[in-house]
């Protein structure tokens, strides 16, 4: 599950005293047309209204097929996941890291959605600085794509994948600040929950990486334990000052 506050203009600060909604997007689990076409119509009984999608799994039932199916089902789409990997420890060189994510930023903009995981990559057997700059060069040579077609890319900060060959750890007092370092509202940060409780679970910064236009992913781990609606009422309770219906 990711969540996600609504979308606010770049460069404002969210009202506390303004009413913001807090979306929850289901990550679809379907792996051809049929089984889409089951469990869109789950969804849609659940009274579910966004969802998450990997690009793998969405090219397998073919885009434009999927593209209908949700559309038809009244969903919009929160995040594509996954591309990236700059630093080449996803087995991707950089130029074809960088092609990917922009190939991923533009079938995002095809489904109307909201934003793209980015992978960066870990720093693998780099040093630091050229890891670093690997990462950035990437990002920026993204940016113009994402602003044009309206796409954030989602930076994760902490493993997505569980092999940490996929986050790179930077060396600042902090992650949210390395992300604005980027200077562009179409870069923002994910941030992971996996443990069992979530008051334990949730990462430190997450109320002001959501505030900022970032996400935070349920892990399935956190979801089977405690249950999907408890984990949000946790994360509804921790949102100080800003009234949030859940959406």
């Amino acid at each position: 599950m990711d969540v996600v506050l609504d979308k606010h203009l770049p460069g404002t600060a969210l009202d506390p005293n303004q009413t913001t909604k807090l979306h929850q997007a289901e990550l679809l689990q379907a792996r051809d047309f049929d089984e889409l076409v089951a469990e869109v119509r789950q969804l849609r009984q659940r009274r579910v209204r966004m969802v998450s999608i990997r690009r793998q799994r969405a090219h397998r039932i073919g885009r434009h097929r999927l593209k209908m199916i949700l559309e038809d089902a009244g969903l919009s789409v929160c995040t594509v996941g996954f591309a990236g990997g700059f630093t080449g420890t996803l087995n991707r060189g950089f130029d074809q890291a960088v092609s990917d994510t922009r190939r991923a930023i533009e079938f995002a903009a095809e489904l109307n959605a909201r934003a793209v995981v980015v992978i960066p990559g870990s720093r693998g057997r780099h040093i630091y600085n050229h890891a670093e700059r690997l990462v950035r060069d990437g990002i920026e040579g993204c940016l113009d794509d994402a602003l044009r077609l309206r796409v954030d890319m989602l930076i994760p900060l902490t493993t997505v994948l569980g092999n940490r060959k996929d986050v790179f750890q930077a060396r600042c007092d902090s992650l949210l600040g390395w992300i604005r370092g980027f200077g562009c509202h179409r870069v923002q940060a994910m941030m992971m929950l996996r443990r069992r409780s979530p008051l334990k679970g949730l990462p430190a910064s997450w109320q002001q990486c959501l505030r900022n236009g970032g996400a935070l992913r349920i892990g399935k781990r956190c979801r089977t334990t405690i249950g999907s609606h408890n984990v949000v009422a946790e994360i509804l309770d921790g949102l100080q000052n800003v009234a949030v219906p859940v959406g």
